[in-house]
């Protein structure tokens, strides 16, 4: 059985249908996440970016708030039957983020976020701890290409640009 781990931004492409989304990719995140074999995980964190996310699709496309509850109540019964798992982000995974954020944002010089890093960092320790290789969703180009930088994260995720490559970089590792 696969086990999947979603940014909130690739977990968006289940829930808002965007005008301007790849639709093979939206596809594939739905069919993913529709799939009873697989696991598919989101950080806990991810619950307060939805609804970010969500807002602010609605206020981009002018939806109704009806929209707006409606796909947001879609989450939560993904939730309630188990088709996406929260993960709680631990201590140790924010201390653990705080070292990609000095290595990318310091070191690189690269702009990471700090929720990007949390959530990272949770995919990864979730990969650690079930010792097999999880596939990491992402529609970010810049985590994507900072994970993709990062021996600790190579090792243990697959990791997935929804998106096409850019520069030659490949959208999947």
């Amino acid at each position: 059985m696969a086990t999947y781990f979603f940014d909130t931004c690739a977990l968006l492409y289940r829930y808002a249908d965007e005008p301007n989304v790849d639709r093979a990719q939206l596809r594939r995140v739905r069919r993913l996440i529709s799939d009873r074999r697989a696991k598919n995980y989101v950080a806990d964190l991810s619950v307060i970016e939805v609804a970010s996310g969500l807002a602010a699709a609605r206020r981009r496309h002018n939806w109704s708030l009806r929209k707006f509850d409606s796909m947001y109540g879609e989450f939560f019964e993904d939730l309630a039957s188990e088709k996406v798992r929260l993960r709680a982000v631990t201590q140790r995974e924010l201390v653990s983020a705080t070292h990609i954020l000095r290595f990318a944002g310091v070191i690189k010089r690269l702009k990471l976020q700090s929720a990007d890093a949390i959530i990272a960092e949770c995919c990864r320790e979730l990969a650690v701890e079930s010792g097999e290789r999880v596939v990491f969703y992402t529609a970010d180009w810049k985590l994507y290409f900072i994970l993709r930088s990062i021996d600790r994260f190579k090792r243990a995720l697959s990791l997935r640009y929804l998106g096409q490559g850019k520069g030659g970089i490949p959208p999947t590792t």
